[in-house]
C-alpha cells in the first residue's frame, strides 16, 4: 500500500474553495456549529433536576445508555468519546456498588466522601 503524501497549501485551499461552493449549493450539509460543552451540560442537569416524577425513568436511563454504547463515529471502528463517558457511568456505578458493599461488610455506617472519590478515581481519570 502506497503512503500517501501530504496535501500542498494549493490543494488545501482548492478543497476549501470547493467544500464552500458545495456547501452553498446544498450539495454537502453546512459544518456543524461547536457544542458549547458547560452550557449544553448545565442545561441537561437543570433540566434532569426538573422532571417530573415517573417510574419509567429508570427505563430510559438505561435505553439512552444503551444507545451511547453503540453510538460509534461515521460507523467506522472507533469508539466515539461519548461511548466511553457511557461506559465509564457504568464502571462507575458497579464500583461505587463495591465500595458501599464494602463498607458494610465492614459494619460501618458512615464513610468519608473522598474514600468514595478514591474508589471511582481512576475511573474518572481514565
Amino acid at each position: 500500500m502506497a503512503k500517501s503524501r501530504r496535501l500542498t497549501m494549493r490543494e488545501k485551499k482548492l478543497n476549501a474553495e470547493l467544500k464552500k461552493k458545495w456547501q452553498e449549493e446544498g450539495i454537502i450539509p453546512p459544518d456543524k456549529p461547536k457544542l458549547d460543552r458547560k452550557k449544553f451540560i448545565q442545561e441537561a442537569m437543570d433540566g434532569w433536576n426538573s422532571r417530573e416524577p415517573d417510574i419509567m425513568w429508570d427505563n430510559y436511563i438505561y435505553r439512552s445508555i444503551g444507545l451511547m454504547l453503540g453510538h460509534s463515529e461515521r460507523r467506522s471502528l472507533r469508539c466515539s468519546l461519548e461511548a466511553v463517558g457511557a461506559a465509564k457511568i457504568l464502571k462507575m456505578a458497579m464500583r461505587l456498588r463495591e465500595f458501599h458493599e464494602k463498607v458494610r461488610a465492614e459494619g460501618k455506617t458512615e464513610y468519608l466522601v473522598m474514600d468514595e472519590y478514591d474508589y471511582i478515581k481512576d475511573i474518572l481519570d481514565a
